[in-house]
């Protein structure tokens, strides 16, 4: 009888949470989150999520919530899912930071040429729907230095608009590179954070291989291959080996 008055208060608390909208829901986690009820508050955010709605605000809280619940690996990743949405989120970034010094894994990460970090510095400016608002803006100028070039008589004016344009045509160009990239990277699924408190990478995609290395919650990882439930990994310094799915959790 005691089990089955539990099943029907459980399903009557998921019934109810089902049926309030994304806007009561992140009301509710937000209380919760006030009140230091941190389990409640990630709850809602994640039923929001469930529910198919996201934001980098939502990921934000929900990061803020695992990180009160000393959950470094469920914190990054949702900091990292709300960078991924809005690059330019600065707490969430500043948050992100402070969770990473947290983690028990201190990786130095291989150098990156100059042009490499630069041009990735630069797609990061805005997300995939930010760089095609500046690639729109950009057309739209563009076709109006076309107009006044063909309409002006006056041949100072016709020189100006010519450079003008051949200008704002190269800086098309570069943001329909930098649109292209972003697209790219927004729908990669190629990074992970390791959500499991303490792993092991394995040399081969068996759990009687040899062990390589221990990894702990928190740690970023670039997934190379992927063989049933197993993951070929790289992470920062380099070091490459295999991990289960159930181990990491991708971005």
């Amino acid at each position: 009888m005691k089990k089955l008055l539990v099943t029907i208060f459980a399903t009557f608390t998921m019934m109810t949470v089902a049926a309030q909208s994304p806007q009561q829901l992140m009301q509710q986690g937000n209380e919760a989150y006030s009140h230091g009820n941190y389990d409640a508050a990630a709850e809602a955010y994640n039923a929001i999520l469930e529910g198919g709605a996201h934001s980098a605000d939502l990921y934000y809280n929900l990061g803020n919530a695992y990180y009160r619940m000393d959950e470094m690996g469920l914190a990054i990743l949702n900091y990292e899912r709300a960078l991924r949405l809005n690059p330019h989120f600065r707490d969430a970034q500043q948050n992100l930071d402070l969770a990473y010094s947290k983690t028990e894994d201190k990786i130095d990460a291989l150098p990156k040429i100059f042009l490499t970090q630069w041009a990735e510095a630069v797609v990061s400016w805005f997300s995939p729907s930010g760089w095609l608002v500046v690639v729109l803006v950009l057309v739209t100028v563009l076709v109006a230095l076309v107009v006044v070039f063909f309409i002006s008589g006056d041949y100072a004016w016709r020189r100006r608009t010519l450079l003008l344009s051949i200008v704002v045509m190269l800086l098309m160009l570069i943001a329909i590179g930098c649109s292209i990239s972003s697209h790219i990277r927004y729908n990669r699924h190629d990074r992970a954070i390791i959500t499991s408190p303490m792993i092991v990478m394995k040399s081969s995609p068996d759990t009687n291989s040899i062990d390589k290395m221990i990894l702990h919650e928190g740690t970023p990882v670039n997934i190379e291959e992927t063989i049933d439930e197993w993951h070929k990994i790289h992470i920062a310094d380099g070091t490459t080996g295999w991990v289960e799915d159930s181990d990491i959790t991708i971005i």
